[in-house]
């Protein structure tokens, strides 16, 4: 007679886990999300949120659960979808005139009357005048009359040799305190102190008996943040026109 034979059990399979590379891409792209919305870290988060898209893309195709991977890639869909928005609305309420880097201000209240304004005239076209940007500024630098409109944003000035006639000279430039914007009346008030407290040092006379005046330039809120721009610079006034410098003038 044949041997007799017994069924066998068939052996158990092992239940499907969850690939790790899926766990990984889905907390990657949760803490990507979240990074690419705050916009000091925004080019990190985007770059963590790509990483987690892929890794939850490639657990798909590897054995084991895919709640992990698909969950990963919806919330990297929906995510850049927010944070792009985020980035839009930062960038639309932080927006200000393309200077390829270059600082620009707006000047305080300053003398209106007296010398002679250029304000119909172009004042790059004024005769021995060379357009200096504010960083490349320095004290002692002579400037024609030029009126601006009313916050009108000033990119670079006329300087103008100092025997020529001109009306301004610059007398000081120095940084405010840093931290977080103070405000334009604030940053006014303090330029303005800081200008005050220069004036008889360069002039030779202290500003209340002094016949000539002073206004400045400072950073604009756009500038301060987006720039790191610090500096004031105070600039002299004269009523009427003169030549040569002002300082030790004792005027």
């Amino acid at each position: 007679y044949p041997a007799a034979t017994w069924p066998v059990a068939p052996s158990p399979q092992p239940a499907a886990g969850v690939p790790v590379v899926g766990i990984f891409g889905l907390v990657a792209v949760i803490v990507g999300v979240v990074s690419a919305c705050i916009p000091a870290i925004a080019i990190a988060g985007w770059a963590l949120l790509a990483v987690g898209f892929v890794m939850s893309l490639i657990s798909l195709f590897l054995r084991g659960r895919k709640w992990p991977g698909i969950t990963g890639l919806v919330i990297a869909v929906v995510g850049a979808i927010l944070a792009a928005a985020v980035s839009f609305l930062v960038a639309a309420t932080t927006s200000s005139p393309d200077t390829d880097g270059t600082s620009f201000g707006t000047p305080s209240e300053r003398p209106t009357d007296g010398g002679t304004a250029t304000e119909s005239q172009d004042p790059s076209s004024i005769e021995g005048a060379e357009m200096v940007p504010f960083a490349d500024l320095e004290v002692g630098d002579c400037l024609p009359l030029v009126e601006y409109g009313e916050d009108e944003l000033v990119f670079e000035l006329p300087v103008v040799p100092c025997e020529q006639p001109h009306t301004d000279e610059v007398f000081f430039i120095y940084d405010v305190e840093d931290g977080e914007f103070p405000g334009d009346d604030a940053l006014n008030e303090s330029a303005w102190n800081g200008c005050y407290e220069a004036f008889e040092a360069y002039v030779g006379r202290s500003y209340e008996a002094s016949e000539l005046d002073f206004y400045n330039y400072q950073p604009t809120k756009a500038t301060w943040i987006r720039e790191n721009d610090r500096t004031v610079q105070c600039i002299l006034f004269s009523y009427e026109d003169v030549t040569g410098t002002l300082r030790d003038s004792g005027r």
